[in-house]
């Protein structure tokens, strides 16, 4: 076995592969919550590793098995997830005066998020614990990412409880995708429901809210390993990354540090977490020192997926760890950073475009270096929110225009 089992965030407490879904027993005892995580054994993996079995020229998440928890190759389900780009978006380098400034694109990958490559390993784990039907919270690209990939694995079941205000063309995607979609306000009393009461594999974020998966934010390993090999083996001096549960820094900080624990770098980046302003409990906690992530009360931003008004513990000890911080971006910066990676030929939704907010006020505050190599991960497309990206046209297109019309408008 490649890996050694299930590590607690917190504690260190050790335990064996499994279904553990309310997080850690022993900190649970003490009333605190402790995140698991998979734990392997570094120095075997070490000892047999090649890097060339890291080839792109297998188009899936699971070029990187040695590094990820399934064991059973049958049970490793892909859509083609993984091997996104890595670009310098022109635009981008004029605003801030960094001429190493890259996005991660992951809006490329089969559902258009980064999210495939936290359920082609969630689910695949779930085929492999033997369950046959999945359930998630969603505000939309990680409910239609799990139906996807449910439906890949061919699931029994999947049931997606959406936010209110997730955009219908995700709901349904879920549908399409053979899913049960549901719109709740209160989306956790029915998740706990299916999971405690009919078995149901909770598909969801790290750290128990009010349940956890170890497994998805294995996939999100990857994002690292790849910028890795993109940098022709090197590593960001700094990494900008949208955090609502944290999920989405922790993953790529475990990565990177998994490649030292491998002896193939000697260095890590300073990772930073953006949030909107209204609504920011990361950055609260981190200019208060909190060892975890306080509640931000009635949280407002355009930015839905990263609108959570608490966060998972991981992510702010990985910034702590990591020299980093939790920056804020108001929501005028936010739409800014969209229409500049719009203009760069990228669309994204505005929590995506957090990510390169953070990064401009970063580099104008005089943070980063001119000289220093930055990466933005932009999580998802804007192609998936069409209610969205039509408040954001300042008009509709002219439909029957006259010449001059035209003329005018193009300048010609």
């Amino acid at each position: 076995m490649k890996d050694t089992g299930l590590i607690c965030t917190v504690c260190g407490a050790e335990y064996p592969m499994g279904p553990m879904f309310h997080g850690c027993p022993s900190c649970q005892e003490t009333g605190t919550v402790g995140a698991l995580t998979v734990t392997y054994d570094y120095d075997a993996i070490r000892r047999g590793f090649d890097l060339e079995t890291w080839s792109p020229n297998w188009h899936s998440i699971w070029r990187f098995r040695d590094l990820l928890p399934v064991q059973d190759s049958a049970c490793q389900i892909t859509l083609g997830e993984s091997d996104t780009g890595l670009i310098r978006p022109r635009r981008l380098q004029e605003t801030t005066g960094l001429s190493h400034l890259y996005i991660k694109n992951e809006t490329t990958n089969p559902t258009w998020a980064f999210k495939d490559r936290f359920h082609a390993v969630s689910i695949s784990m779930a085929k492999e614990l033997g369950y046959t039907r999945v359930t998630a919270s969603t505000t939309g690209n990680h409910g239609a990412s799990a139906a996807a990939y449910s439906a890949a694995a061919g699931m029994d079941s999947c049931v997606i409880l959406c936010h209110p205000e997730s955009s219908e063309l995700q709901r349904n995607m879920i549908r399409l995708y053979g899913g049960h979609a549901y719109v709740l306000n209160d989306r956790f009393q029915y998740l706990d429901r299916l999971i405690t009461e009919y078995g149901f594999y909770p598909s969801t974020t790290m750290e128990p809210m009010p349940m956890g998966t170890p497994f998805g934010i294995e996939g999100y390993k990857t994002i690292a390993f790849e910028i890795y090999l993109q940098l022709a083996r090197n590593l960001p001096d700094h990494m900008f990354c949208p955090i609502a549960a944290g999920d989405s820094l922790y993953g790529p900080w475990k990565g990177f540090g998994e490649l030292k624990k491998l002896g193939l770098t000697d260095t890590l980046p300073v990772m930073h977490g953006v949030q909107p302003a209204g609504c920011n409990p990361y950055v609260r906690s981190f200019q208060e020192n909190s060892p975890v992530v306080m509640v931000h009360p009635d949280p407002q931003s355009i930015a839905l997926s990263i609108r959570d008004d608490v966060g998972g513990r991981p992510a702010l000890q990985a910034m702590y760890d990591s020299e980093g911080d939790a920056t804020d971006v108001t929501d005028d910066e936010i739409v800014e950073a969209v229409k500049l990676l719009a203009h760069s030929g990228i669309l994204v939704e505005p929590s995506s475009a957090a990510s390169v907010a953070g990064a401009i006020k970063a580099a104008a505050e005089g943070r980063i270096k001119s000289d220093e190599t930055v990466v933005c991960l932009v999580t998802g497309s804007g192609a998936k929110w069409p209610e969205v990206m039509a408040d954001l046209v300042d008009e509709p297109a002219s439909i029957e225009p006259s010449w001059e019309t035209i003329r005018t408008e193009v300048g010609l």
